[in-house]
């Protein structure tokens, strides 16, 4: 199987394909696909916001100005 990314997509846009796809109904052999499916975007989802977490508690504050 061939495997490709989808690149420049925002937090929002994941998380609107995420909820698009929850909102779905899929029966039979294609339900098993749909749910890994699902369960990869909530990983990626998860990834980018403890890296936006992570990312903004590195940042010192500013002085605090006498």
């Amino acid at each position: 199987m061939d495997i490709y990314t989808l690149e420049n997509l925002s937090l929002r846009e994941i998380k609107a394909l995420l909820v698009g796809i929850k909102e779905i109904s899929i029966k039979g052999i294609d339900a098993m696909f749909i749910g890994t499916l699902q369960l990869k975007l909530q990983e990626q989802i998860d990834q980018i916001e403890e890296h936006i977490v992570s990312t903004t508690q590195q940042i010192p504050p500013p002085p605090i100005e006498s």
